[in-house]
């Protein structure tokens, strides 16, 4: 049983490292796949045995890149049972209170494509600085339920993603696997990245409006994040009411809508934030 784990990359020096060592450790890092856009802050030198495919730089063109993507995963299914990809601020696992690793549950192979249960993880008030070197779970407490983190990821037949890779052709089943987003979960981390993104050429000038807002404005939108209704109480694993009422949520969003077939709303999320349980915090 192998499965691959994919990311593309540019200059990502802060995701890069933690997205390395946790699939290093999930999958094994011959079997990790780096797609590096053009990177020219040393990011993508000297990872060993992860497989590092070099691409011309270009504009950030989202569909695109899903467009190759999902070519480069499909071609990789002729080797590895399975293939997952993220972007580098995704971490996906299993819950470790159901299965002993990430290649435990693959290899039961029950679906042909996973989507996850996703989750902003939140940078609270009174929180510090995330310290790289330690893992990135015992320095933050709290995760937020986000349609747009519910990504197909995991896939056993090739796919064709959609740009950002929120939607594929494949209806969304959801079986055991969480991703959480970070993109969020350092305010410091979030305005460098910012500040790249903000900069670099887009073929579309009016794509993805919250990579290029001012610093001002992502440092308000972190305050919104960290002012949300903490909920410590809530239970999370795959019978969890709470979790059960959010997907129940998020797919009813796609209810009559002709342009969402077998789909949902990616803008859904529940107003609250759930504290993140004590048996992921060793997980990365």
């Amino acid at each position: 049983m192998t499965v691959a784990a994919v990311t593309m990359a540019y200059n990502e020096s802060d995701f890069l490292p933690i997205w390395l060592r946790h699939y290093s450790a999930q999958v094994g890092a011959l079997n990790c796949y780096v797609i590096d856009h053009g990177s020219d802050d040393g990011s993508t030198e000297g990872l060993g045995a992860v497989n590092v495919v070099r691409i011309p730089r270009s504009p950030q063109d989202d569909q695109r890149r899903a467009e190759f993507v999902s070519s480069f995963c499909a071609s990789l299914l002729l080797w590895h049972d399975a293939v997952l990809h993220t972007d580098t601020d995704e971490i996906v696992f299993v819950d470790p209170a159901r299965y002993p690793s990430l290649l435990a549950y693959c290899a039961l192979g029950r679906h042909a494509v996973v989507t996850t249960y996703g989750f902003n993880v939140v940078h609270a008030s009174g929180e510090t600085a995330i310290d790289p070197m330690h893992p990135v779970l015992l320095q933050r407490r709290w995760m937020q339920f986000y349609g747009s983190m519910a990504k197909p990821v995991l896939i056993r037949r090739p796919v064709q993603w959609v740009g950002g890779f929120h939607r594929a052709d494949a209806k969304p089943v959801f079986d055991d696997l969480y991703l959480l987003h970070l993109r969020w979960f350092d305010r410091d981390i979030g305005l460098r990245r910012l500040a790249r993104t903000r900069a670099q050429p887009w073929a579309d000038p009016e794509a993805a409006w919250w990579q290029k807002v001012s610093d001002e404005e992502c440092n308000r939108m972190f305050d919104r994040n960290a002012a949300v209704e903490p909920r410590p109480d809530v239970q999370i694993g795959r019978d969890a009411p709470d979790l059960a009422a959010a997907v129940a949520g998020l797919l009813g969003e796609s209810a009559g809508r002709p342009d969402l077939p077998d789909t949902f709303n990616i803008n859904y999320s529940v107003p609250a934030r759930w504290r993140i349980p004590k048996r992921f915090r060793s997980i990365f």
